[in-house]
């Protein structure tokens, strides 16, 4: 049996590296770790599993050709708030531009870089973008400043709209709340959200999204809690 090939963005990441570690160990599946930096620690514990490390850079349309060459799966993930956080990025926006704004538009501009040579790719089953709700369309306007939802959302849209083959392959994979989240923004009120656990749980839910069907628009989460349920331990 000839072994399937899935290409994996932000493969040193949370979740892009609980995808690798989900496709290493399942049979059938060879797995290409995609990173910025081959050199860095993690990217070289990903090798010693087992997987094949290479350079790519979402700013590098050339770069993601090579990477994605060959791939029957590619998963495709940004980073809006490494943008925002990197100091490097403080100058960048154009004068009256605020940093969220130009992050945005920069990791909109990210994801369409690799919807653009994911259509390319003749070996290619299926493509899962990692996307997530556009706000301020479905808030009728009430929110307009969700910018690291309406980034993603935008590059999703573009993907549909641009190209309908692609987009045939497509799935869309909404991550929940992380439960990491809670310790720098904890929310008080008793409201349930949709919670993940981005490094463990990201994996399985987009191995599931592989296996089935494409089309799929799924918000991935392993529970719908409370902030006062998960000091209680009650999950």
């Amino acid at each position: 049996m000839t072994s399937k090939l899935i290409a994996v963005l932000g493969a040193t990441g949370n979740q892009g590296g609980s995808v690798v570690d989900v496709f290493l160990k399942s049979p059938g599946w060879n797995v290409r770790a995609i990173t910025r930096n081959p050199s860095r620690d993690k990217a070289y514990a990903l090798s010693v599993k087992g997987a094949q490390v290479v350079q790519a850079d979402l700013d590098s349309p050339e770069s993601l050709e090579k990477a994605f060459q060959g791939a029957h799966v590619i998963f495709a993930v940004s980073d809006f708030w490494g943008l925002y956080g990197d100091p490097a990025n403080k100058d960048k926006p154009n004068p009256g531009q605020p940093l969220n704004v130009w992050a945005a538009d920069h990791e909109s501009q990210q994801l369409r870089n690799a919807v653009d040579v994911a259509a390319k790719i003749t070996t290619l089953d299926r493509f899962i973008i990692l996307s997530l709700s556009n706000a301020t369309k479905w808030s009728k306007g009430k929110y307009t400043h969700v910018y690291h939802f309406d980034s993603k959302a935008a590059a999703t849209e573009y993907a549909e709209h641009t190209y309908s083959d692609l987009w045939k392959k497509t799935s869309v994979f909404q991550a929940g709340f992380f439960l990491t989240n809670f310790l720098r923004d904890p929310i008080m009120t008793p409201k349930k959200l949709p919670i993940i656990a981005p490094d463990e749980d990201s994996g399985p839910l987009v191995k599931a999204l592989v296996e089935d069907e494409p089309g799929k628009n799924l918000i991935g989460y392993r529970t719908w809690a409370t902030m006062k349920e998960l000091c209680a331990g009650t999950l």
